[in-house]
């Protein structure tokens, strides 16, 4: 034997001492402890048949995860994806895609598969951190269905491994497929008729909180308030342990109860009795699919099923019975009249929303109308103003024009008096020269010749001046 198989062996039998949760079931023979711890996951990380399996979302895998895991997303693992259209909710897939599924990804029947997931997350307003815990058992439940004999999750998931302080790495890893011939355990899963025939006669739980099983709150999900006759409530959230961050109220991680409370509360709601025919069902299965783990993989009852279709299918089926609590009737009632008035209010408040929006509306058209009604007002007023100076100025152009007119009248009377006396002066000037000529002629045959040019010069100089004179008689006209 080599040192490899003398390792292998010694691990399980290491395992076999230190795992309380190892158990066989009627369905299984289990050879590693339904939940691990991240000590134990980590102490096993180097065996062959080791199938570490991240379910969370493939950007968060890729990001960091457990050494070694691969990444097959939590929405693989069921049909008809939550807030779909298809109906119900979070059901089995068909025997065919899951081999196809589990063989594409390396696992066979014989893997020992630990599913690891996302135990985080706010508590309000859903418990969307409770879900996601309740996502691993469904991964789980799946597994279990599809013949995987030994499945296991982490408790606490990937958040309490970096919390613990183990090695993460990044990047993907690709597995090698393998063909996977596992033996489908259909006897697990049962309808809604199968669940109605068996009211009164198996131990039947509703595994959602006690206000949806009282009927104080219908789930979003469901079509009518309250749950299946004659079941029994045990709440998945009671099996879990949360650590809350003491900063945002947000949880840190969830981890299961330890076995001893598990098993009392087992006891004192579904019996002491293993053998009995239990049935677990939730909303849309989610939460079912925990209590079924913890029941049949944890707690060894041998004849647990698991009601895929949930109060979503049941509820939306008018012909079957639901029935809540006579503790909630009066709260039903109230709530009934509490939602019509909330109703109305939220429908009031649109109103008076919308009212109050087109007020605004109006007062800011109101409000541009009045600064445009100012503009236009200012604008009036300036032209005013302008036409006022225009008409001033043009009364003062009037009363300038007139009296250029006058001016001009004035000047062209005196124009025709300086040019009546131009025409005479030049009437007289042409006589002159007449009589000059003439007195010319007769002095030069009569005086003598130093008269003549005295009397010639003299002329002369009376006509310059004369003409001098005229000039300036017309300057001034």
């Amino acid at each position: 034997m080599d040192k490899r198989k003398v390792a292998f062996l010694s691990i399980l039998l290491l395992s076999a001492l230190l795992a309380p949760f190892s158990i066989k079931t009627a369905y299984s023979s289990r050879n590693m402890p339904p939940i691990v711890s991240t000590a134990w996951l980590y102490a096993h990380l180097g065996l062959v048949d080791i199938v570490v399996l991240d379910i969370r979302s493939p950007e968060e895998y890729n990001a960091n995860h457990i050494p070694g895991a691969i990444n097959v997303p939590s929405y693989m693992w069921f049909t008809n994806p939550p807030f779909g259209a298809e109906f119900p909710w979070m059901e089995m897939p068909s025997d065919d895609y899951l081999f196809e599924l589990l063989g594409n990804n390396s696992i066979t029947e014989d893997s020992w598969v630990v599913v690891v997931g996302s135990t985080s997350g706010p508590l309000a307003p859903l418990p969307l951190a409770l879900y996601n815990i309740a996502t691993v058992t469904r991964v789980a439940l799946t597994l279990l269905y599809a013949g995987v004999e030994n499945v296991a999750i982490l408790d606490g998931g990937f958040e309490k491994w970096v919390a613990d302080g183990y090695p993460t790495q990044s990047g993907t890893i690709t597995p090698t497929p393998v063909t996977y011939t596992g033996t489908v355990k259909s006897e697990m899963l049962v309808d809604k008729q199968y669940v109605a025939d068996k009211i009164g006669e198996a131990i039947i739980i509703d595994a959602r909180d006690l206000e949806v099983y009282l009927g104080f709150i219908l789930e979003p999900w469901c079509a009518r308030v309250g749950h299946i006759p004659t079941a029994r409530s045990f709440p998945t959230p009671w099996l879990w342990d949360l650590t809350i961050n003491a900063t945002d109220g947000t949880v840190i991680y969830g981890t299961y109860k330890n076995v001893n409370v598990l098993k009392t509360f087992a006891e004192c709601i579904v019996g002491a009795n293993k053998s009995m025919e239990v049935i677990v069902y939730c909303g849309v299965g989610g939460y079912a699919s925990t209590m079924y783990f913890v029941l049949s993989e944890v707690l060894n009852y041998t004849n647990v099923k698991f009601y895929d279709g949930s109060a979503q299918e049941w509820t939306s089926d008018l012909t079957l019975p639901v029935v809540y609590e006579d503790l909630g009737s009066e709260y039903m009632d109230l709530q009934s009249s509490y939602d019509q008035l909330q109703e109305d209010f939220n429908q009031l408040q649109n109103d008076f929303n919308q009212l109050q929006d087109d007020f605004n509306e109006l007062q800011a058209m109101y409000d541009e109308l009045q600064y445009n009604y100012s503009q236009l007002q200012n604008s009036f007023i300036q032209l005013q103003n302008n036409i006022t100076q225009i008409q001033n100025s043009l009364t003062q152009l009037q009363n300038s024009f007139a009296q250029l007119q006058n001016n001009y009248n004035q000047l062209q009377n005196s124009f025709i008096q300086l040019r009546n006396n131009v025409t005479q002066i030049q009437s007289s000037l042409a006589q002159l020269q007449k009589d000059f000529e003439a007195l010319y002629e007769l002095a030069k045959t009569s005086t003598p010749a130093y008269l003549t040019y005295i009397f010639v010069a003299t002329t002369v100089i009376l006509l310059i001046s004369t003409v001098y004179l005229a000039t300036k008689v017309r300057k001034k006209g």
